[in-house]
């Protein structure tokens, strides 16, 4: 969603008047399914076929393979998946809205209203997954609305932040062992000496316990995401310009020591996000 807010924030300059395109019935959002006459899943063809081929087309840094195609006239962009099928529709226009009347220019306290309080997704970003809508807003008004697919709350995923030496979701550090199973449940597998490593593939994390204690989370999952927007899927050029340059290597994986945040990687992918205690300058936790 970040790449996406930067992407329009260049719609803001714009007239606020809508486009001649779409005053028809056909104007209804409704998450997790449609925005206008364009459904998820749908076809992009769908899409052409009314609009024509997208002026600009973007490539995702985030999800090998898809791609951001826009039509800044219409105000209207789609993600589409590599089967050509749109898998997020996002809308910077006013006369789309939803049937409880929410669309862009209302203020974000209005969408709050009606669908809770959502979920941080950078500085100014939320999203309502039970919903299947995001936006993004400045100055207390929606400026941008994401259709995206509904997801169920995961009461372990809590807000779904991820804070570095401290906690991703309701998984904290220094948590005991009892305390995790009763969240989760089992794992899925266990790994490493003693099974002290726990597996969750569904939830897409893995807890390392040291003396009974939550001592390290591994996320691979996209789900969970820091405060400025960094989650799995992005590049590790990301990572650097919110944690800066001071990280050590080892193998494969990253350590930014002072805020207890690393990550694997798959060549310049995070593909792996990791919660850990911070380590003070020469290794002293």
């Amino acid at each position: 969603m970040r790449r996406q807010s930067l992407i329009w924030s260049l719609l803001l300059s714009l007239a606020l008047l809508s486009p001649s395109f779409g005053q028809t019935s056909e104007t209804l959002i409704v998450g997790g399914t449609k925005a206008g006459p364009f459904k998820l899943g749908g076809s992009f063809s769908t899409v052409t076929s009314q609009l024509g081929q997208p002026p600009d087309v973007f490539p995702s840094s985030g999800d090998p393979g898809t791609s951001t195609r826009m039509y800044k006239k219409q105000k209207l962009a789609f993600l589409v998946n590599p089967d050509n099928k749109i898998i997020g529709i996002t809308v910077a226009r006013g006369d789309w809205k939803t049937a409880e009347g929410l669309g862009v220019g209302m203020p974000v306290a209005t969408f709050q209203k009606f669908l809770g309080k959502g979920l941080k997704r950078g500085q100014s970003d939320l999203a309502f997954p039970q919903y299947g809508l995001a936006v993004s807003h400045e100055g207390g008004k929606v400026h941008t609305l994401y259709v995206v697919k509904k997801d169920q709350i995961d009461a372990a995923k809590g807000d779904h932040l991820v804070v570095g030496g401290n906690r991703a979701g309701e998984l904290h550090l220094g948590n005991s062992a009892k305390d995790m199973k009763a969240l989760l449940g089992p794992p899925g597998s266990t790994e490493g000496a003693h099974d002290q490593i726990w597996v969750y593939p569904q939830q897409g994390v893995r807890l390392a316990f040291v003396d009974g204690r939550l001592h390290l989370i591994g996320l691979t999952s996209g789900d969970w995401v820091t405060p400025g927007g960094l989650k799995v899927g992005r590049p590790f050029a990301d990572m650097k310009k919110e944690m800066g340059s001071k990280y050590r290597v080892e193998n494969s994986s990253v350590f930014f020591d002072q805020w207890g945040i690393g990550a694997r990687l798959q060549g310049d992918l995070i593909v792996e996000l990791l919660i850990f205690h911070p380590r003070k300058p020469g290794g002293q936790g």
